[in-house]
């Protein structure tokens, strides 16, 4: 039978970094040993139809019948939906097969952005009961400026839903919030996602590799 694999998460705002250093764990992983067979996810999924309507509806992509929601109930069930689906079909199926997965956001995000829209931190994360949490997180924090410099600098086009200053700001300060509640369970690690790409990989190492030992 196969040892079980690690569940790994990066998380942080929009433009903290998450995916690039998702593609750089990979590659550290896939390349520091034959043995390591890591799976390189991220959430929300294109493969479900709560994933697909995130997507359009961060991109402004409505369909013709359907209006702006800002309800974070409504969003909140998206993801959670998703988010269930994602774990059952590709992130438990690995793990028991003892393949490391990485994945560019999970709960944190949920608990961060949907209390931005004004839900209450405590509900949103009993929506998460059961389900399975990562070995390690790995939160990038970035100032709100930075962050929002780096969508400018790299967006083409509009701005996606989430990402207005003043929505960020409260963003930011829920992620805080949302570690101190539930950091411990989620085992989050913080890393100054400010740094020169190559040293937040450095310190990403330096915390991944506590996991095989």
């Amino acid at each position: 039978m196969s040892k079980r694999g690690k569940f790994i998460v990066l998380e942080g705002l929009d433009g903290a970094g998450t995916t690039t250093q998702a593609f750089l764990l990979c590659k550290y992983l896939f390349e520091k040993h034959k043995a390591n067979v890591p799976v390189l996810t991220r959430e929300p999924t294109s493969l479900t139809p709560y994933g697909l309507e995130i997507r359009r509806r961060l991109k402004h992509e409505l369909l013709p019948n359907e209006t702006v929601i800002d309800d974070f109930k409504y969003w909140a069930d998206l993801f959670v939906n998703d988010r269930k689906w994602h774990l059952s079909e590709i992130i438990e199926s690995n793990l028991h097969k003892g393949l490391t997965i990485i994945s560019d956001r999970h709960m944190l995000s949920t608990l961060a952005y949907q209390s931005a829209q004004g839900g209450q931190m405590e509900y949103l994360v009993s929506l998460h009961a059961g389900l399975t949490a990562p070995d390690l997180t790995l939160f990038l924090r970035v100032p709100v400026d930075v962050s929002l410099h780096r969508i400018m600098a790299n967006r083409c086009g509009t701005p996606e839903f989430f990402e207005k200053k003043e929505f960020l700001e409260k963003t930011a300060q829920n992620y805080e919030h949302a570690i101190n509640l539930v950091g411990q369970q989620q085992k989050v690690a913080i890393i100054d996602g400010t740094l020169p790409i190559e040293e937040v990989h450095q310190q990403i190492r330096i915390e991944v590799d506590k996991l095989y030992k």
